[in-house]
């Protein structure tokens, strides 16, 4: 992509920016009275029920519409064509159905019988539902039309008798609640589109409490998440993708999830597609929501608790909440899934740590550990290690990792004659807390030399050992504690006229984290304890002796904690312009936006030093940039001819970056309705993904990975031209170097999709479905895969600067900077069915299947490599892999209600997937994986105004399909749950 010419200075860009929107604030202000008076509406619809008609009269009217459902049941309306006033339109529809309406407050109506018709509804509505909600509770049993943005999440324009252009899924409040999950990342972690490497509190070693939703397998970072259609501020310490545990459940409204890549309307990070969370509108009254939850295993206590506050007034309105959330954690050793790490039973290898107690270690070249009963002060002490001499650290590894979040919401809404202003306010605190086995000691393979000299008093032998294995099992298991606080503050004014509306807002975001370790090796230290002068104060440490041989003094000496901390910070400004007209054009949006993005985190000095032996070391990041963009949408009529219409959206954005240069994305997307009953939908634009800063400005961070090394495998070794000899096959996890790179460009993307609708309503029936294939193209991916440079280094000695081996040709370090070298060409199909049956006295019954399949995923570290399709294939994260990518992914939903009852059945099912087997050439299957899920709700009267639900998940005690290839746990993670079945109790009340 081509730069753009830079400013002169910063400074320069601020005082421009600030203009361009000062003055377009200035012009959207009012300057006559005659702009303070509303115009007069123009509202048509078509002929159809007349459920269905007042969604469309309360969403583009921006009235509230309350209803019930047995209200309106098979009643229709014939079509409307230029009413000036919401009034005429009600009168027409309710005088032909025995109906009435009456304003409750402003923008705020409710239909019932008309006197001359009551007591024949009365009987009936009683009937079918003798125990309904009032309307003081819309979510308890009546329908709600509220309606806090007009736009449909991938597109801007606010035309509401146009529908979606895009594939958009929505989960509403109602599937929310009867999910049974507590967090919104339980809930996205199921979406047939999801799959990859997304983190969660299912990911102890290796993961931070942060999660993450990475849509068609690609990475986090290629999926944008919003909050009411707004940017919000990413994870303190990675600095490029959103943690969806800073989102409190209780405060959700709705969830819609585009399926497609959207740059030119949203900017940078929408490849992949958008999730837009949509946030809970103010209503009358207060509402309480509990829940508990555990296993059939008696763990993971879950418990959450909320009350949210609402008032509507004559022409303001507001809503606040608090919400808190606490789960307790998992064990490995509590499920027989990942009790041992010792794999050879199932088909893989063990992965047992060679850093036991009693130590590991080398002398004159052969492998030894102290014999039983010996106290490891003479050379006779020590015999031959077995394959069996290998550390369990599951025994004290989380699976699940404990957590807790409190969290605080609220919105204003003032509404005046020709527009409206609202404020947003969100707190959210977080903490996870996950234990890790006693720190390992591999002095052969720290960044900090480490030897044992022959004169310290705790080395029996005549010469100095560098390869020493010893699980310091004297300390506590390590823990890491990580601490997040999220502040969100966005306040937007509109000002309508006529058939224009203009938009603007200020919004600032920020997290601050804190990540604490406990019970680390101070490798200066240690260094200084396996010297030859180790005088006062330095205590000499015995690493070759018993367990326990390392006493409280030594530990004291040697012992490690840390307090990392990190900052991320958006801020943003934004003006927006958006006219309707009647024509060809029906419809256009034209807008600015100035952000400033910053991110800092300053590691603990020791692990800036490169000092923490058990993980943590990392350097400073310290990085802004500020960006102006440009951006335009319009909706145009291209044809209306008998019924069938043409329309297309054409959308372009501009972005100029501080620090890489300008990109320029453009999209289309055409929706040709067929016939009454069928639509064909096409979309196709470039998409791009700035580099984040942390990609930019990290510095150099150590980690131990989960490796093969391809030299430890005998039977590969004389096709290895890198190899300088057999290598070490106890070793799996070698020290990893990894940092930024200030020279990194935008990836670049795109994406299209071609999708074929059916909609169709009988009587008592409505039936809908979906068939569409997607295809996302990358260049310029940034990428890093220490196993690509393993392999490559292994194969033809490439990357020799990367690759560092001791003179026994064992892999002790590799190093994988990130280069804008990878390539990533993904395709598939998403299918969706789902029909709703009004079953007279016996209820209403929907019935909903969504499904995804990967075609096709080839993704190329480097372009001298060859593609290699991963699609239905498992590759750890760990391992620099690209997690779990199964061909098929489905959801398959039955939902039946009735008076106030509401049963609920899910089942989750994933297909098979292949692997490679560590250490190994050969190939295995993971099995296929499903989980049914069943919940139950009840009601009660309208004195009462309770609902009681009773949910049981993983029905059967599924457990996760066993995996080589994974290392935590020997399951994957990312894709499966081994909580096994869950029951829970949740109680909502209203007042």
């Amino acid at each position: 992509m081509p730069k753009s010419t830079p400013f002169s200075t910063a400074r320069a860009r601020r005082l421009r920016v600030a203009l361009v929107g000062l003055c377009l604030w200035v012009l959207a202000l009012p300057t006559t009275a005659d702009e303070l008076i509303s115009p007069p509406l123009e509202l048509s619809f078509p002929a159809d029920t007349l459920r269905e008609n007042l969604l469309r009269l309360g969403q583009s009217t921006k009235t509230s519409i309350f209803f019930a459902e047995e209200l309106v049941a098979d009643l229709r309306v014939p079509a409307i064509k230029n009413a000036i006033s919401v009034d005429e339109v009600l009168e027409n529809w309710t005088s032909q159905h025995c109906l009435s309406y009456e304003y409750v407050r402003p923008n705020f109506v409710a239909l019932s019988a008309a006197s001359q018709c009551q007591q024949q509804v009365t009987e009936t509505v009683a009937s079918e539902t003798q125990q309904s909600a009032p309307l003081t509770m819309p979510k308890l049993g009546l329908e709600e039309i509220v309606v806090r943005d007009q736009k449909t999440t991938g597109s801007r324009l606010r035309q509401m008798n146009y529908g979606p252009i895009s594939p958009l899924d929505v989960i509403d409040n109602e599937e929310i609640r009867m999910s049974g999950f507590q967090s919104i990342a339980e809930i996205l972690r199921y979406v047939p589109a999801v799959s990859g490497n997304s983190t969660s509190t299912l990911i102890s070693n290796g993961g931070d409490g942060t999660a993450t939703i990475t849509m068609r397998g690609l990475p986090a970072s290629n999926t944008l998440v919003l909050l009411n259609g707004r940017r919000m501020s990413p994870n303190a310490f990675t600095g490029q993708a959103i943690d969806l545990n800073t989102l409190p459940l209780p405060m959700i409204e709705r969830v819609e999830i585009l399926k497609d890549g959207v740059s030119a309307i949203y900017g940078s990070d929408a490849v992949a597609g958008v999730v837009n969370i949509i946030t809970k509108e103010a209503r009358d009254g207060i509402e309480l929501d509990l829940y508990r939850g555990t296993s059939s295993r008696s763990d993971l206590d879950t418990e959450q608790f909320s009350i949210q506050a609402g008032y509507q007034g004559d022409n303001w309105s507001t809503l606040w909440g608090l919400s808190h959330y606490d789960q307790d954690g998992v064990f490995s050793r509590d499920r027989a899934r990942s009790l041992s790490s010792d794999d050879r039973l199932r088909g893989g290898i063990d992965k047992r740590s060679s850093a036991t107690a009693p130590a590991y270690f080398y002398f004159a070249d052969l492998a030894r550990t102290l014999n039983a009963g010996q106290s490891g002060v003479q050379p006779g002490d020590f015999r031959a290690v077995t394959p069996e001499d290998r550390f369990e650290y599951r025994e004290f590894t989380s699976s699940i990792v404990p957590s807790s979040r409190q969290s605080a919401f609220g919105s204003i809404d003032w509404q005046f004659e020709s527009g409206e202003a609202d404020l947003d306010l969100f707190y959210t605190r977080n903490e996870a807390d996950a234990f890790l086995a006693p720190v390992p000691i591999f002095t052969g393979f720290e960044d900090v030399a480490l030897e044992l000299s022959p004169l310290n008093p705790f080395n029996p032998f005549d010469e100095t050992l560098t390869d020493i294995r010893r699980r310091v099992v004297e300390l506590p298991p390590r823990r890491q504690i990580n601490h997040s606080e999220t502040f969100r503050a966005v306040a937007s004014l509109a000002w309508q006229f006529e058939n224009w509306r203009l938009t603007s807002a200020l919004q600032h975001d920020q997290t601050l984290a804190t990540e604490r370790r406990r019970n680390g090796i101070n490798a200066a230290a240690l260094a200084s304890a396996l010297g030859a002068n180790c005088n006062a104060p330095c205590v000499p440490i015995n690493l070759l002796g018993p367990v326990g041989s390392i006493n409280q003094e030594m530990l004291d000496f040697v012992g490690l904690n840390t307090r990392s901390r990190g900052k991320s910070v958006l801020q943003a400004a934004s003006v927006e312009f958006d006219w309707q007209r009647d024509g060809r054009l029906q419809e256009l949006v034209a807008g600015v936006e100035y952000r400033r993005e910053t991110l800092r985190v300053n590691p603990d000095p020791a692990l800036s030093a490169g000092l923490s032996i058990g993980g943590g070391n990392m350097g400073p990041t310290e990085g802004a940039r500020e960006i102006f963009e440009a951006y335009t949408e319009v909706l145009v009529n291209l044809l209306n001819i008998g019924g069938k219409s043409l329309d297309a959206q054409l959308a372009a954005r501009y972005a100029d970056y501080n620090d890489f240069g300008s990109v320029y994305n453009p999209r289309i997307a055409l929706h040709f309705h067929l016939h009454e009953h069928w639509t064909l939908r096409a979309t196709g634009g470039r998409g791009f993904r700035a580099p984040s800063l942390r990609q930019l400005h990290g510095a150099a961070q150590q980690s131990f990975e989960q490796l093969t090394d391809p030299c430890s495998q005998p039977e590969l070794l004389p096709d290895l031209a890198g190899c300088q000899g057999q290598a070490d096959s106890s070793l799996n996890q070698f020290l990893t170097i990894t940092g930024g790179n200030t020279e990194l460009k935008p990836e670049d993307s795109r994406t299209f999709s071609l999708a074929l609708n059916y909609k169709r309503n009988w009587s008592r029936v409505e039936l809908q479905g979906a068939l569409s294939r997607y295809a996302i193209r990358q260049k310029n991916v940034v990428d890093s895969s220490a196993q690509f440079v393993i392999n490559q280094n292994a194969r033809t000695g490439s990357f020799a600067e990367r690759i560092s081996r001791d003179t026994n040709g064992n892999l002790n370090r590799v190093s994988a900077t990130l280069q804008n070298i990878g390539s990533r060409d993904v395709s598939g199909i998403d299918l969706s069915l789902s029909a709703k049956m009004e079953l007279k006295r016996y209820g209403v019954l929907q019935i909903g299947m969504d499904a995804t399949h990967i075609q096709s995923f080839t993704d190329r570290f480097d372009p001298d490599s060859p593609r290699k399709d991963q699609s239905g294939r498992f590759s750890d994260e760990a391992s620099g892999g690209l997690g779990g990518l199964p061909d098929w992914k489905l959801n398959f939903a039955l939902n039946w209600q009735q008076r106030g009852w509401q049963i609920g059945y899910n089942i989750y099912y994933i297909s098979g997937l292949k692997e490679r087997v560590p250490l190994s050439m050969d190939l295995r299957r993971i099995g296929a994986w499903n989980v049914h899920n069943a919940n139950v709700s009840f009601l009660g009267p309208q004195t009462y105004w309770i609902r009681v639900s009773l949910g049981l998940s993983n029905l059967f005690d599924r457990k996760p399909p066993f995996s080589a290839a994974a290392f935590n746990d020997s399951y994957d993670g990312r894709t499966y749950d081994i909580t096994g079945r869950y029951g829970y109790l949740k109680l909502e009340r209203s007042f």
